[in-house]
């Protein structure tokens, strides 16, 4: 199995990474089936190539449509039985929704070609739960009609719209990470990311009102968690399982 994505994917260390937690609920599941998990996510990728001088991100995915990071990856991943793909949040720093869908449906055209058979599934961004977060602002907002001071969600909701729509034109497989969590939200679990600068949570009494110690958008250790079981539910469901590739 092959993760591509940005730092919702790339964090943490040892157990606490999205494979290691991800590879203990599947051999939960299906003890007796090998699963290896290599995770290709790089923290502030977008999947480009880049336009213009984007502010916040690190190199894209494909630097051209013929180089970049992706074609060493599979140079060294030839062959995966499925592959996880988590872009979204520093594409919208990039480009505008529209564009996105472009980018995606590239990216999923030549998955397909390079890995055959393979089970795709994209995942949408994370949620931040309006009552603690601040509201969110860009010098260079690209989502159409975004007014600086709205909750992130509502930036990132048209992004996760493309996603949604991209997987049920093409029958790939969505992991509806966002919904997922703004329901767990609506329940009352909220604490699903880390406080700023990485700030102890137990700490949180003597920040409240300070939303910025809440606006953090990757997950922690429960958000994480929660993310690998969407995951492993888009991944398992149709009895994926059953045919796995045991190597």
């Amino acid at each position: 199995m092959l993760l591509l994505g940005d730092s919702i994917f790339d964090l943490h260390e040892g157990d606490k990474r999205i494979e290691a937690v991800m590879k203990n609920l599947l051999e939960q599941r299906s003890p007796l089936v090998r699963w290896t998990i290599y995770n290709e996510a790089h923290g502030g990728e977008y999947i480009g190539p880049k336009e213009g001088t984007p502010k916040g991100v690190s190199e894209p995915l494909f630097t051209t449509e013929k180089t970049g990071r992706y074609f060493e990856i599979v140079h060294r991943h030839a062959r995966v039985d499925a592959v996880i793909v988590n872009y979204g949040g520093n594409d919208s720093k990039v480009y505008p929704p529209a564009t996105f869908r472009k980018r995606i449906e590239a990216l999923g055209r030549v998955l397909e070609k390079d890995y055959p058979g393979a089970v795709l599934i994209f995942a949408t961004t994370m949620f931040v739960d309006p009552k603690h977060s601040a509201p969110y602002h860009r010098d260079d907002p690209k989502a159409p009609g975004f007014e600086n001071g709205r909750p992130r969600n509502e930036y990132l909701e048209p992004y996760n719209h493309e996603i949604r729509e991209f997987t049920a034109a093409h029958g790939y497989r969505l992991a509806d990470v966002c919904r997922r969590i703004a329901r767990e939200t609506e329940r009352g679990n909220w604490d699903f990311r880390l406080r700023q600068g990485q700030g102890d949570p137990r700490e949180d009494p003597k920040h409240q009102g300070d939303m910025a110690w809440f606006d953090n958008i990757h997950p922690n250790d429960r958000g994480t968690k929660i993310i690998a079981d969407v995951l492993v539910e888009a991944l398992t469901k149709s009895g994926y399982s059953g045919h796995v590739r045991v190597r």
